[in-house]
């Protein structure tokens, strides 16, 4: 019978990982178990900074995004701190993080904002949403200024979030990392939209361009980059092509006659939000699948589930719908298949001319 469980969040935050944490914990505690919080992701279990949680630590926190916990981005594989303590002689930690070791059961649970899982994982909904929320927001300023906005989102290599938010608020223009642009083609596109708005609306126009921050430039191939160095992982921190592109579409546009006939000069404004997407209120779809989830893990772990797996479902038979956690990471990018009715309609350009 299981008697203590540990809870680490690690990466990036997201919404839903309160919920799930809040569900494991009151789970946990109801069925007489003690629960304890490891702090910073994994650095906490290297380093030990580990506390006991109560039902007061945790209620209420299902719709706060963020974790309690805190997080990091600390590989455990390349970590060179101090590993000496009392807890990790106890646990062999480094057993747990490279083996899964049976003795000491590892189960994940799905989470990143990018979306880029095998399955649903925590914090997508609210990413896409509160995403959403910044361009519809923009729309307003574009309309007052005759301009034409680059609004870069999160999402890495995967355009999950820019494709479903664009396509909400929409925009008239997405670019994604798995296409490349055909930048003369998108800058036509942009400069007939104008025209064609601007012709229906008295000479009124904007044209709204979602970009993901991973999506390449298409002048030199690759991707862009802040200047930040990289994470413990390798990483490299993505950012800057929303700014890129708006440039590039300026020098081709400035003195196009479709936009300039309506405006005097053309009007570029660009945005980049960060953590404001990350922040706000858990949606109502992360905040339920996070308690679902928390459940999922703990009945899984009470039934003897493997070390290793991630729970990703409860079905409506109730039973738990798991997999390796090696499986689950590999990349799902944008279904082409939806993109391309969106494409074929006309009301979206994704950079590049249909055949």
């Amino acid at each position: 019978m299981v008697k203590k469980i540990g809870i680490l969040t690690g990466g990036g935050d997201c919404g839903g990982l309160n919920a799930a944490i809040e569900s494991i914990v009151k789970y946990a505690i109801h069925k007489g178990m003690e629960v304890y919080g490891i702090k910073k992701g994994w650095g906490g279990l290297v380093t030990g900074d580990i506390q006991l949680l109560s039902i007061s630590d945790v209620d209420g926190i299902h719709s706060q995004t963020g974790t309690i916990l805190q997080t990091s981005r600390t590989n455990p594989y390349n970590y060179t701190g101090n590993l000496d303590g009392q807890f990790l002689k106890e646990a062999n930690v480094s057993k747990l993080i490279r083996d899964y070791r049976t003795d000491i059961t590892l189960i994940g649970i799905p989470k990143t904002m990018d979306g880029d899982l095998q399955v649903y994982s925590l914090g997508l909904d609210t990413a896409i949403n509160r995403s959403m929320q910044v361009l519809e927001d923009f729309i307003p300023v574009l309309i007052a200024n005759g301009s034409l906005g680059f609004v870069e989102l999160f999402g890495r290599d995967v355009g999950r979030v820019t494709f479903k938010a664009g396509i909400s608020a929409g925009a008239d223009v997405i670019l994604i990392p798995e296409i490349k642009i055909d930048l003369g083609y998108t800058c036509d596109f942009i400069a007939e939209r104008y025209d064609a708005r601007a012709r229906r609306n008295h000479g009124t126009s904007y044209v709204l361009v979602a970009v993901a921050e991973g999506t390449e430039n298409p002048v030199t191939g690759k991707r862009v980059y802040l200047n930040h160095g990289e994470d413990s992982f390798g990483h490299g921190k993505l950012g800057g092509i929303g700014d890129v592109l708006a440039k590039l579409v300026h020098d081709e546009l400035k003195d196009d006659a479709r936009i300039t006939k309506h405006i005097q000069k053309i009007d570029i404004r660009t945005q980049r939000p960060t953590y404001d997407v990350r922040g706000g209120a858990t949606s109502y779809s992360d905040s339920y699948v996070g308690q679902k989830l928390g459940l999922a893990a703990m009945r899984y772990l009470e039934q003897g589930g493997k070390s290793g797996m991630a729970v990703v479902n409860i079905n409506k038979k109730g039973k738990i719908e798991s997999m390796p956690i090696k499986t689950l990471i590999k990349p799902r990018y944008v279904h082409m298949g939806v993109l391309n009715e969106f494409e074929e309609s006309g009301k979206n350009c994704f950079g590049r001319k249909l055949e």
